[in-house]
């Protein structure tokens, strides 16, 4: 055997004084390794399958944020293959007096591919989130006046020059290219690393959170209640989690630059980095979560089993609005309980409008004589709502008032009541 055949199949770092080096089965955290690695890919693809079918299933729709998700998404798989083959090349939190020096040639290589992917990945994610929210936050005629639309635009232009740059950056480390992972190469010139990674970690750290930040604003100026406002911030403050990883990221990129002990050191990174593409993917496809709950009916079915309407009151508590008017002796509940206060028609209209939207059958309308009459009591004059017609949008087609006198609705109820009648029926 050559020295250099002996050298390369020696340890990589001499290993500490009274420590035997374990080359053949050296100590590792791959079960740590194999469960957060996992963890990210299955989050990321579940997120992607999810915004699939919010987008393309029920929305039937296909826009450039969902090439570039998908795109990112491809790449991402490419950053995954490199993570999971360190497992076997050489392990994770393995030290490098135990690693061969040989083995660190493949794992430089697919710390390099891993690298490259990372970057891409986070740029489609941005872009894609970016350009999502200049659409749906901003109206078309005003795009160009409006300063939260540009402020995404420069932000998508720092986003692609930046991985422009980046990933040419990475390529171009030394010359020959090939010399970025294989050391052997003698006659290289190469520029330190450690730099660069610090700089792209301080950009992705601070873009992520002028993005946090950035539709907040916009979406606390928006004209809907207070309750909707705060549901919308909360998706969007799911930038949060990015922040967080890229912190750790970067935290973790300045101890590998100064730890000599590089192979056990890369673990960490690594992690952080998979981790910050999963946030990244939870970002972009969280916000299709609502509407598919909408779709498939979840939310109607929670509210139903809890007893509450689209009104947001209780059987209990509101007096009977979400009640159930199809249980016995209930056939005029609907009425009787609308009755308890004293509501105006547009809004005895929208009650029984929001009951049969929840799904929530309307009672037989020929109660006891006692409950109907007296809902018609109630009011001397009703103003039914406007009939719906081919005529423009907006104005009143057709209005119909119904008078009713009380002595005569009286009168007649004694009539019904004198013939045998035990139930009346109003024409409504």
């Amino acid at each position: 055997m050559s020295d250099l055949d002996a050298l390369m199949n020696g340890p990589a770092l001499p290993p500490p004084p009274g420590v035997v080096p374990n080359l053949v089965h050296p100590g590792n955290k791959n079960g740590l390794a194999l469960f957060v690695l996992i963890f990210c890919s299955v989050i990321s693809t579940i997120c992607v399958l999810v915004r699939a079918y919010g987008r393309f299933v029920l929305l039937k729709r296909f826009q450039l944020e969902d090439a570039l998700i998908i795109s990112a998404f491809g790449v991402f798989c490419g950053a995954a293959w490199s993570a999971f083959s360190i497992i076997d090349t050489p392990g994770y939190y393995v030290h490098m007096w135990e690693v061969r020096l040989k083995t660190l040639i493949p794992m430089t290589y697919l710390i390099f591919v891993m690298g490259n992917t990372y970057v891409v990945v986070l740029m489609l994610l941005k872009v894609a989130m970016l350009a999502e929210w200049a659409r749906i936050l901003v109206a078309r005629a005003s795009r160009t006046s409006s300063v939260f639309w540009w402020s995404c635009m420069v932000m998508i232009s720092l986003q692609v020059l930046g991985c422009i740059g980046i990933v040419i950056a990475l390529n171009l480390q030394c010359i020959p290219h090939a010399a970025s992972w294989d050391f052997t190469i003698t006659d290289a010139k190469c520029f330190p690393l450690y730099n660069l990674q610090l700089g792209s970690g301080i950009i992705y750290l601070a873009t992520d959170v002028i993005m946090f930040f950035m539709p907040h604003h916009l979406i606390w100026s928006l004209r809907m209640s207070w309750q909707k406002k705060a549901g919308v911030s909360v998706v969007f403050g799911l930038g949060l989690l990015a922040c967080v990883a890229a912190a750790f990221r970067l935290h973790v990129t300045i101890n590998y630059g100064h730890a000599s002990d590089a192979t056990y050191n890369i673990g960490d990174l690594i992690f952080w980095v998979m981790a910050e593409m999963a946030c990244g993917f939870i970002i972009t496809c969280a916000p299709t979560i609502p509407k598919i709950l909408q779709e498939t009916g979840v939310v109607r079915k929670i509210k139903k089993s809890l007893g509450i309407t689209k009104t947001g009151r209780t059987d209990q508590s509101s007096g009977g609005y979400g009640r159930d008017t199809t249980k016995k002796g209930g056939s005029s509940s609907m009425l009787s309980s609308v009755n308890r206060g004293p509501l105006p028609a547009t809004t005895i209209s929208n009650a029984y409008y929001k009951l049969d939207e929840d799904g929530v059958a309307l009672g037989d309308l020929n109660g006891s004589g006692s409950e109907s009459t007296e809902y018609l009591r109630h009011e001397e004059s009703k103003t039914a709502a406007p009939v719906a017609g081919s005529g423009p949008r907006g104005q009143i087609i057709r209005t119909t008032r119904i008078a009713i006198d009380e002595e005569v609705a009286e009168v007649e109820y004694a009539r019904s009541r004198e013939a045998g009648g035990n139930r009346t029926q109003w024409p409504m």
